[in-house]
């Protein structure tokens, strides 16, 4: 931010309108572009279905596999959680009473 000299030399040099048109004419300048239009709900589910069917889907056994995985991790990370609660729970126990 200028100090109040600078400000003074500024308008004393017409630097101050100079940079209040620049101010007003960046502030016009629109960002991203020209206006989007709006899709109809029909043209919107039309290009889903389009984009759908580029999608590789996985196979039965990949799904059957990940879904292994997902399962095994989620319930040794919760093993894993709930010792950690006990242990806790005993350390509070012991320093409380």
């Amino acid at each position: 931010m200028p100090s109040r000299e600078m400000r003074r030399m500024q308008e004393q040099l017409g630097m101050e309108k100079k940079r209040a048109q620049m101010k007003k004419s960046a502030g016009s300048k629109r960002k991203g572009g020209p206006k989007k239009q709006r899709v109809t709900i029909s043209q919107f589910l039309t290009e889903v279905r389009a984009e759908m069917k580029k999608v590789t889907w996985p196979a039965r056994d990949e799904v059957i596999s990940y879904t292994i995985v997902v399962v095994t991790t989620v319930v040794i990370m919760g093993g894993l959680v709930y010792l950690a609660d006990l242990l806790f729970v005993k350390l509070v126990d012991i320093i409380v009473f």
